[in-house]
């Protein structure tokens, strides 16, 4: 088992065959994604990346942001849709996540897809991912926890 930062332990018996996980091209082209583009997207995780197709304004978002909040079981249960910030309970840099998040809104995306909820469209979108990126800290960022400075 391998530890990681939350005491979570991996199983080492999932292992990627490094011949086939390769870096991303520096030039920010998707391989087998012609149309994509990757952005570095850190903050829930240091390497996160999200992905984002110019010609519809396509985005897939992971988890920079998500569309269900992840801290309140109900919302989990109902998928209560609200544009909020990345899962509370792993985002380890919130000064990255809050800069990730206004990368993101900065490109005035017609559809995003998350890793966690439905994906969101128009105006729900434009009009949450812009409240969220003025307002990320009071929104996102909890009060305490063991990634919080």
């Amino acid at each position: 088992m391998l530890d990681s930062p939350t005491g979570f332990q991996f199983p080492t018996f999932l292992s990627f065959n490094s011949s086939r996980v390769q870096p991303l091209p520096e030039d920010g082209t998707v391989p087998h994604l012609p149309e994509f583009r990757w952005l570095h997207t850190p903050g829930h995780t240091p390497g996160h990346i999200s992905l984002f197709r110019p010609r519809d304004a396509a985005l897939i978002a992971g988890d920079a942001f998500v569309t269900v909040r992840q801290d309140s079981l109900y919302k989990v249960l109902t998928q209560q849709t609200e544009i909020t910030g990345p899962p509370r309970y792993y985002t380890i840099d919130w000064t990255a996540a809050r800069e990730s998040v206004r990368k993101l809104a900065a490109l005035f995306p017609s559809v995003a897809v998350t890793g966690h909820g439905a994906p969101v469209a128009g105006d729900e979108l434009r009009d949450g991912l812009t409240k969220l990126a003025c307002d990320f800290d009071r929104i996102a960022v909890p009060d305490y926890g063991k990634y919080v400075h």
